[in-house]
């Protein structure tokens, strides 16, 4: 009876040592499940964190890029991230430090739209300075072609004044003349017998012109262009010089007025050919003609 008793005693212990191996190899098989299970979610919310972390980099390289932005906030914070991406990428995943790095992540994304609405208020401001720039430039452009539009016409008119109140010279005639000892001049066109070369010409009224002491260049030159009369040089300007045979000097009176000049030949006697006679008001040749002594 005894003996039986023990053996009952043993089943029952046997069998709650078995149910308790049962239960502790279930709750071990769920622990190791549920630290499975765990370690998935970690690692997929490390991965969502670095995802965020990623995307917000690519924004920020963007708009950089876009604005070609150096050494600003955006650059900073896109520097910030790129550390962060780093730390979370080294670290080993648990629950605390997962949530600490999403609370870092909420505040980048608030500190990133503050900084974007920023840059975007600043494009603003700079587009609307760069519409004014374009305004002004605008207006000084056409200020500045209105003021070359006037000094053209201011200077066409003043050459127009210059030009109307140059001396002309009208009616150029050139002859050969005998001298005779009383002083009388006769026409002639024999090379031989002709003694001078006179030079008639007009100078024109002129109201525009200045009244004053005037003076135009006569220059001869003979059939071999050699240069008559006087054959002397004046300097105009630093690239202008005149060649003359004889000086016309007036007073100009603002009235027509009839001048001319006697110009000797080179030697005792004028060549056969043809002779040019040019008027020079400064460098400006005003009248041309000829002729031709036989």
């Amino acid at each position: 009876m005894e003996s039986e008793n023990k053996n009952t005693g043993i089943k029952i212990i046997t069998g709650i040592l078995a149910v308790l191996l049962v239960v502790a190899g279930a709750f071990a098989i769920k622990l190791y499940n549920q630290e499975k299970n765990t370690k998935a979610e970690l690692t997929e919310e490390k991965e969502l964190v670095l995802n965020d972390l990623k995307q917000m980099v690519t924004k920020y390289d963007a708009v950089i890029e876009e604005n070609n932005l150096k050494d600003t906030e955006l650059n900073q914070a896109r520097d910030r991230i790129q550390v962060l991406i780093d730390s979370v990428q080294k670290m080993e995943a648990n629950i605390s430090v997962l949530r600490r790095y999403r609370d870092e992540v909420y505040k980048l994304k608030k500190e990133r739209e503050y900084l974007f609405a920023q840059n975007d208020s600043l494009k603003g401001m700079n587009k609307m300075l760069a519409m004014r720039v374009d305004s002004t430039t605008y207006e000084l452009e056409v200020s500045k072609m209105k003021r070359d539009s006037l000094a053209m016409v201011k200077e066409e008119l003043a050459e127009k004044v210059a030009l109307g109140s140059s001396l002309a010279a009208n009616k150029l005639v050139g002859t050969g003349v005998i001298v005779r000892n009383s002083g009388k001049l006769v026409e002639n066109d024999n090379a031989r017998r002709v003694d001078r070369i006179r030079a008639c010409y007009t100078v024109p009224q002129n109201r525009i012109a200045e009244a004053g002491d005037k003076q135009l260049y006569v220059q001869v030159l003979d059939p071999q262009n050699n240069i008559l009369g006087e054959n002397k040089t004046v300097t105009i300007d630093s690239v202008t010089s005149i060649t003359y045979s004889a000086i016309s000097k007036f007073y100009y009176e603002k009235t027509a007025l009839d001048i001319c000049e006697n110009v000797a030949p080179r030697g005792d006697k004028f060549a056969e050919g043809l002779y040019k006679i040019n008027i020079f008001d400064g460098g400006k040749m005003i009248a041309s003609t000829s002729l031709v002594l036989d």
